[in-house]
Parts: structure tokens; C-alpha cells; sequence
């Protein structure tokens, strides 16, 4: 690759994209950003001065017609994720979308059509790929140290307000389910390597179409294809918590605010055994990580070198999550076990 780098265009560069994103462009190795899109073209301008960016737009089109850049980073709500990805594909440019891809499974293969059509590569924002706790216990299984895998438990909640877009799935496609579960979902198939079979589920209020009134909270219960289990709890009811655990033959892992990008004296990994004796503690250091920047570098470089082997989340992985959040509300409405595929 030799220092090649790649042009960037953020189209909605919104709250989410001026605190997660702009500082990532900012010590990139293989990444440069070179516009951004506000549907307020002084405001967008405003953000590319602060940011160092050569270009500011107000329209998609304006930004899709820009002829240095190369990739979109699509960052707009996610009732728009489809109609953009097809426009970028449509424009010849590579795209990372955020997550979740589509506002359901049919969303997200149409997607994949478009970009696989125009020899444009798709990935998803799923960044939580690059924290250190998740390297390792994705390592530590398939080392065989902790055994052959019997089980996987996510759980990930924080309060958020009634007014938030987020409740309104209208815009969102839902609740907790939406916002959370990609990231659970793409840690789970991740981590084992493996894919969901059956999913059931609690998924409380139901949806209304009419209103946009959206889940605050979500149970599922998964038998993955190699017979494993798996429980995700998801909530918009709860204080901020997240974590996960594995549990293997030999021994478990156990992991606290793990899958996010924050850095603090919370953040613990620990590797359990206990039987037959009682339960040996050992906490497995972790390091920091920049998730965003290294998956925008990732993603930079898996376009710029087809020898590269990137982490990221390709398309097909975002539409894998989706079939499996689409699978947990059919299991939620219906109140019995739902077969994937």
C-alpha cells in the first residue's frame, strides 16, 4: 500500500459524527476526511473550518458529486440508510454505513444488490470488533483454552430519554433491539464464529407502527448452529451497563463494560475456573483502545489493498445482525421459538 491513503466524504454529520468520528480522521494512517454534509449548509461549513476539512455540502448529491472523494461514511438516521447506500453505490463510491445497515433484513440485502452491482464495497460501523476484551476472548476460544464453548451471555442498557429519536421507530426501526443489538448480535457471531438457529424471546411494549412507539427492553434467548446457547439483554430501562461472559468446558470469561470505547477503572476481564475446586480468579489485563480510528483505518485499508485481512463488519455481516433482530421480534409478537434461514 505504501502510504496510500483514501478520501473520505461523513454525509450527516451530525452529533454522533462530529464526537466519534471527526476526532478518529484526525490521526488516521490510511484515512483522510475531505468533506461533510449538514443539511444546513453554514453549519455544515462551520464544522468542516473547526475539523480542517476541505469541503463542506449541504445535499447528498452535492457531496456524492465531489469528484476527490472515494468513500461515504453514511452517518444519517436510520430511516435513510437504504436510499443513501443505493445513491452512493449509484455514484461509485465505497461506503461504511452505521449501524444498524437497514430498518430490517430486506433493507440490507438491498443494499448488498446495489453495491455488489456497482463493484462498490459495503461495510458496517460495528467498531466494537477492535476493543482489546473482545480480541481476546474471541483468541482465548478459538485457542481451545476454555474449552468447548457452552455458552454466551451479553447484556447491554442505558437510560435513554422518552424523547429521543431513538423512540421513535419511524425514524430508528426500534428500540433497544435497533440501537444495541447490532452491536451484541455481531460480538456474538464474532466471537464463536458461529451462526443463530432458533431465537425466542420477550420483547416489551410492542411496536406501533402508527405511533413509533418502540420496545424498551429485550430478552432473547439463541441456540446457535453448533448447539451452544445464548442470552442478550437489551434495555432502554436500565442504567448504563454492559459486559459479556462465555462459558466453556474448562473455564469462563467474564467481562464488564467491555463492549463500549469508554477507558476507566470499570472496564475488567476475568478468566474463572471452578470445579472441582473453588472458583480461581485471573484478571486478564486490557489495553485502551481508539475503535473508531482503527476501524476507520481498517476499513481504508481493506479498499485500498485487496490483500488486507480486515476485522471490520462487512455488509453481509450487518444483514446477518438484522436477520437476527428481525428473527427476535417475529419471536417477541408471536411468542414462540422462530427458525433463522
Amino acid at each position: 500500500m505504501n502510504g496510500a491513503t483514501l478520501n473520505w466524504g461523513i454525509l450527516g454529520c451530525g452529533v454522533f459524527a462530529r464526537k466519534r468520528i471527526l476526532p478518529a480522521f484526525a490521526n488516521t494512517a490510511c484515512a483522510r476526511l475531505n468533506a461533510v454534509q449538514r443539511r444546513n449548509l453554514d453549519e455544515a461549513r462551520a464544522t468542516a473550518a473547526e475539523a480542517h476539512v476541505p469541503a463542506a455540502y449541504a445535499t447528498r448529491a452535492d457531496l456524492l458529486a465531489d469528484p476527490s472523494i472515494q468513500a461515504v461514511y453514511v452517518c444519517t438516521p436510520n430511516n435513510l440508510h437504504l436510499e443513501d447506500v443505493r445513491a452512493c453505490a449509484a455514484a461509485g463510491k465505497h461506503v461504511l454505513c452505521e449501524k444498524p445497515l437497514g430498518l430490517n433484513a430486506h433493507e440490507c440485502e438491498r443494499m448488498l444488490t446495489a453495491c455488489q452491482s456497482a463493484n462498490v464495497k459495503l461495510f458496517v460501523g460495528l467498531c466494537f470488533r477492535y476493543t482489546h476484551a473482545v480480541e481476546r476472548a474471541r483468541a482465548l476460544l478459538a485457542s481451545g483454552a476454555l474449552g468447548e464453548l457452552r455458552a454466551v451471555r451479553i447484556w447491554y442498557s442505558f437510560l435513554n430519554p422518552a424523547t429521543a429519536w431513538r423512540t421513535d421507530s419511524r425514524i430508528s426501526g426500534g428500540g433497544p433491539l435497533m440501537d444495541l443489538g447490532p452491536h451484541a448480535f455481531d460480538f456474538l457471531r464474532y466471537l464463536t464464529g458461529d451462526e443463530v438457529a432458533t431465537a425466542q424471546a420477550l420483547v416489551e411494549p410492542s411496536a406501533d407502527p402508527v405511533t413509533g412507539r418502540c420496545e424498551t427492553e429485550a430478552r432473547a434467548l439463541l441456540r446457535l448452529k453448533g448447539g451452544a446457547s445464548a442470552s442478550v439483554d437489551l434495555s432502554f430501562r436500565e442504567h448504563f451497563r454492559n459486559g459479556f461472559e462465555v462459558v466453556g468446558a474448562r473455564s469462563s470469561l467474564r467481562g464488564e463494560y467491555t463492549l463500549n470505547q469508554i477507558v476507566n477503572q470499570n472496564v475488567r476481564m476475568w478468566r474463572l475456573t471452578s470445579d472441582p475446586t473453588p472458583p480461581a480468579v485471573e484478571e486478564l489485563p486490557l489495553e485502551g483502545r481508539e475503535v473508531y480510528r482503527l476501524q476507520m483505518d481498517d476499513v481504508s485499508r481493506a479498499i485500498l489493498d485487496p490483500a488486507h485481512r480486515p476485522v471490520c463488519a462487512r455488509g453481509e455481516d450487518g444483514l446477518r445482525a438484522q436477520q437476527i433482530i428481525d428473527a427476535v421480534y417475529t419471536a417477541g409478537l408471536r411468542g414462540e421459538r422462530v427458525r433463522l434461514g
